[in-house]
């Protein structure tokens, strides 16, 4: 069972890189409070547990908040946040939640506010839950790479990595370049495009013939010609992937910024009560030269390429780039972290 640990601010640093950024790349929104918020859930585990979705509205001025799905905007509920208040707002999975690989779904969420609001989502199956922070509409970008991680392979279609797009426009046209080959075929590499509207999702997994557990849709590249809700992580997977087979594993999911905004000055924060976490630097361009400063470590990374490594419980980090690169923090397994009782894979 996952037990929840208490992270300040490590989303701020990690998938929100341009508030550490003292350049201005493009002239975007860069906050997570508005008051338009489209958003997915990308599949978690199969049921037959406890299986939920769930809303969390927070509002420093009070708001009212209505919850649509689909093309034609279905009424999912309208709510009431008070000042300084959060709100919950429940959801049957079987609704909103996407599955399988490569159809177009009409799971698109569409949230709205009288006042401006943060918006959280979480995917919550018994022992296999994720949380993210949802970005508001102009926050939102045209060209995307997703971080997931590599699936736990010996559980077949229970764990496949994934993506998820949402378009918050009609005549949306997207072109997706895979970095593996996915779950109905797509080659590895070999560009693809969809056509979605407003409201619509897709959602891409890979496919899971490879027994090494190398089926990882990290790297993959996507755009659009109109701003898309872009999310990525896996079904479920167990961190490392290697050599913990029989550990625990979970769903991972996080909305991932635009390409726009990522940075190249970082600062990393262990996770409490754990021995060692997890990380990923993923780069935009060829060329990126890394420094990890906590171990002294250089890397240099093409287009699409990401580094893994680990740093343990006493070592927060600086780590600093050539170029925009994107981070990602994994909390490791159970029982790859000593059986503690403590924590469960999950990604922020």
């Amino acid at each position: 069972m996952k037990k929840w640990i208490l992270l300040v601010g490590v989303f701020f640093l990690s998938f929100m890189p341009f508030l550490a950024e003292s350049q201005i790349l493009d002239p975007c929104h860069y906050s997570t409070e508005g008051t338009d918020f489209w958003l997915g859930l990308m599949q978690n585990r199969s049921s037959g547990a406890e299986h939920y979705l769930e809303i969390t509205v927070t509002s420093r001025l009070g708001a009212q908040v209505t919850v649509t799905y689909g093309p034609t905007e279905t009424l999912i509920g309208n709510y009431t946040v008070g000042p300084n208040s959060s709100i919950p707002i429940s959801i049957d999975y079987k609704l909103v939640e996407a599955t399988g690989s490569e159809s177009v779904e009409n799971k698109g969420i569409h949230l709205k506010a009288t006042n401006s609001v943060n918006v959280y989502a979480l995917n919550y199956r018994t022992q296999s839950s994720d949380v993210a922070v949802i970005y508001p509409t102009e926050s939102l970008g045209k060209e995307y790479f997703a971080m997931c991680y590599s699936p736990r392979y010996t559980t077949g279609n229970e764990s496949n990595s994934e993506f998820l797009i949402v378009a918050s426009a009609d005549n949306t046209t997207v072109k997706i370049t895979p970095s593996r080959n996915t779950d109905q075929g797509k080659a590895a590499n070999v560009p693809f495009t969809v056509s979605l509207n407003k409201g619509q999702s897709y959602q891409v997994q890979a496919g899971n013939t490879d027994t090494s557990g190398k089926e990882d849709l990290t790297g993959s590249f996507v755009t659009a010609n109109k701003p898309i809700a872009f999310f990525s992580g896996a079904k479920a997977v167990t961190i490392p992937v290697s050599g913990f087979v029989s550990a625990s594993y979970d769903h991972i999911y996080e909305q991932i910024p635009p390409t726009s905004t990522w940075g190249k000055e970082f600062y990393v924060v262990p996770l409490q009560s754990r021995i060692k976490d997890t990380y990923r630097v993923l780069a935009a361009e060829d060329g990126t030269v890394v420094r990890i400063e906590a171990n002294n470590v250089t890397v240099t990374l093409k287009r699409g390429q990401f580094h893994e490594f680990e740093l343990s419980s006493s070592q927060a980090s600086r780590i600093m780039s050539s170029k925009k690169v994107l981070l990602a923090q994994y909390c490791r397994s159970q029982r790859a972290d000593g059986n503690s009782g403590v924590g469960d894979p999950f990604m922020t």
